[in-house]
């Protein structure tokens, strides 16, 4: 295991990785079944009782997001682009979710979920109020979550063109209308890539190519299609309330 270079597998071309590999049903499927047992890992806070220690760190999400593990990097990578490659309409033919099965939505939607548990984790020691002399040395010593790392570092264009277009494509998911009433395959996580898209801005800001900085010519038009199904959520989300 230790002469593996796992960064020769990562499961979706995109950010970082050129290559396209092919889509394998059996794959998908064992991914999801291990991504599902590693979000049941991560959640122990909820098998919790109340007056249990919340200040102890998970130990799963700890080991998964420091140094110790050496896969972190193609891991990251793999569940971005998974989740930003997907399209779920397809080729567009009316009502292809009725004939075919979708499987790559379940695996998707379990990467946007260990994404965000990840990008959560502290990546420390339990949280206290720093002290003015503790808060240099903090900063200077970056993130020791190398998941937030790796996000905050995304600083190519291609790449950012690549993860807008990939967030917008699924947050528009149900503004996607036909003549044909329940054509097109509705996706139901958009509130996952409402936080994930929150944590992009969050934390990739720093400096002039950083996602906060858009004003590129190129990217103009991709930003303004992920303002409209934002709009939509806010509105939508109003009018229930």
């Amino acid at each position: 295991m230790q002469s593996i270079d796992s960064c020769e597998y990562i499961w979706e071309s995109g950010v970082g990785f050129e290559q396209s590999p092919p889509l394998n049903y059996i794959h998908d499927l064992n991914r999801s079944e291990l991504l599902r047992l590693l979000l049941t890992c991560f959640s122990e806070a909820m098998y919790l009782p109340p007056s249990s220690d919340n200040s102890v760190l998970n130990p799963w999400v700890t080991f998964f997001c420091s140094a110790e593990n050496r896969h972190a990097l193609p891991l990251f990578t793999s569940l971005l682009n998974v989740v930003c490659a997907y399209d779920p309409v397809g080729y567009g033919i009316p009502y292809n979710h009725l004939l075919f099965s979708d499987y790559r939505e379940q695996l998707v939607e379990q990467a946007v979920q260990i994404l965000i548990v990840t990008l959560e984790h502290d990546g420390g020691v339990p949280h206290r109020p720093p002290s003015p002399s503790s808060m240099e040395e903090q900063e200077s010593a970056g993130p020791e979550n190398l998941f937030v790392n790796y996000l905050s570092r995304i600083h190519r264009e291609e790449d950012f063109d690549f993860v807008l277009k990939g967030l917008a494509r699924l947050l528009t998911n149900p503004l996607t209308q036909t003549y044909l009433p329940n054509s097109t395959k509705k996706i139901q996580f958009h509130q996952m890539l409402l936080v994930l898209f929150w944590k992009l801005c969050d934390f990739n800001k720093a400096g002039k190519e950083s996602f906060l900085n858009l004003e590129i010519e190129s990217l103009i038009d991709l930003v303004i299609e992920v303002e409209v199904p934002l709009i939509f959520r806010c509105l939508n989300s109003h009018y229930h309330l």
